[in-house]
């Protein structure tokens, strides 16, 4: 007996923006933390905030399993599966035109500040000199977005564009290597092998400037938005099967899994904030599973208290202009960082300073570079969630999207 058709609209979740947001604002907090005053004063200085706001970083691999989800569940809900909208250059057309040109202009913007402000361009002892100097190779292969490839460039001008570079390179491997794999051997097949290959190159060293491991995170979102597309599928055609446990104890099992993987990093935060991909693993694994009980939640009816939470409408405003904080807070804490040098302050006044003055025109600036520059290139996915968050009453856990939407990781 034939199979019952299933629905053709794609999906979006508001509280992926949420959990978007909550990661670029960890992002920034740990890099303020980074740089107050000189280097190393954070961490020497004012260790015991380094527990709680070391693990900063983590909201990166968060924005890789994210992206993988995203870009998956409109491949999943096309009835020839496994196969991108639109073909493959459309759908690199659309990467492109939704990433590279707020990039290009924040690597515009600071490479001006860094060739004609002073205090920018001249090493001054802190943090923000490992991002100089910035040299014509420098500046070219962040242009292209290559400089990953080379260890003594993929740290310069501004940090976090690193990401950019792998995650752009992950979308070219998503239909030629990935989804081909993923019609071979299947989606859990392919996403264990190229964890397990990436934790291997961890391991080794072997390219870890580039995160390996960062490819299988990718694929574990992608799986996660497989299942999520199955069980909407299999509950729309009724042959979900019956559950054999009550759903509180999914969310109990959720909770009991972060609170191990807590107790797992600060009994060994030393190993885990200094060896950093064991971390970002198993935070993107952790990741795919909370995606996976949220998507089959929402897809089945059931709003979970968590995607309440993170569909909370300033948590879904953060996330809609996460990638501009993301691209644009770095130098301007550095640049903040410096300006606040020459008065003394102690280590803690310094970072007090940083939270409650620098941060908040931080992300003054990355809204207002929003506002002149992302908010041109959002795609239709971004668009509807950008009413959402700006009409009346309560964003729900799940919405459908027209057919020929396009999902986006940022």
């Amino acid at each position: 007996m034939p199979s019952a058709p299933r629905p053709s609209t794609r999906l979006e979740f508001p509280y992926l923006d949420g959990l978007r947001g909550l990661a670029a604002l960890a992002v920034v907090v740990y890099h303020a933390y980074l740089f107050t005053g000189v280097t190393g004063t954070g961490p020497t200085q004012i260790p015991w905030l380094r527990p709680i706001i070391g693990w900063g970083y983590l909201g990166v691999p968060v924005f890789i399993v994210l992206s993988g989800y995203v870009l998956m569940l409109p491949v999943m809900t096309r009835f020839d599966r496994y196969r991108i909208p639109g073909g493959f250059w459309k759908y690199i057309w659309r990467r492109a035109r939704r990433i590279i040109p707020p990039y290009w202009a924040a690597l515009v913007l600071f490479a001006l500040m860094i060739r004609f402000i002073p205090v920018l361009h001249n090493p001054g002892g802190t943090q923000w000199d490992t991002k100089l100097p910035m040299g014509w190779g420098t500046f070219l292969t962040h242009f292209f977005l290559v400089h990953d490839f080379f260890p003594q460039y993929i740290g310069k001008i501004a940090g976090p564009m690193w990401s950019v570079a792998v995650e752009w390179q992950i979308y070219f491997l998503m239909p030629l290597v990935i989804l081909p794999l993923w019609r071979l051997i299947g989606g859990w097949a392919t996403t264990s092998g190229l964890v397990l290959i990436g934790m291997w190159m961890g391991s080794e060293s072997k390219y870890s400037w580039m995160h390996p491991w960062f490819v299988g995170l990718f694929a574990v979102g992608m799986l996660a938005a497989e299942i999520t597309v199955r069980a909407r599928d299999a509950h729309a055609s009724g042959t979900l099967r019956i559950r054999t446990k009550p759903r509180w104890q999914e969310g109990a099992f959720i909770v009991v899994l972060l609170l191990g993987i807590a107790v797992l990093f600060f009994s060994h935060r030393d190993y885990y904030q200094h060896q950093t991909w064991p971390s970002e693993v198993v935070t993107g694994v952790f990741t795919g599973v909370l995606l996976t009980w949220l998507g089959r939640s929402a897809v089945t009816g059931h709003h979970t208290w968590l995607a309440r939470f993170f569909a909370w409408r300033p948590f879904v405003l953060a996330g809609l202009v996460s990638y501009s904080v993301y691209l644009f807070h770095s130098p301007l804490l550095g640049f903040g960082n410096l300006l606040l040098l020459p008065f003394g302050f102690s280590p803690k006044l310094q970072f007090l300073l940083m939270i409650v003055v620098v941060v908040p025109l931080t992300l003054g600036v990355c809204v207002g570079m929003w506002w002149l520059v992302e908010r041109n290139f959002l795609n239709r996915r971004q668009q509807h969630a950008r009413v959402e968050v700006n009409g009346n009453g309560p964003i729900p856990d799940v919405e459908p999207m027209q057919p020929e939407s396009a999902a986006a990781s940022r």
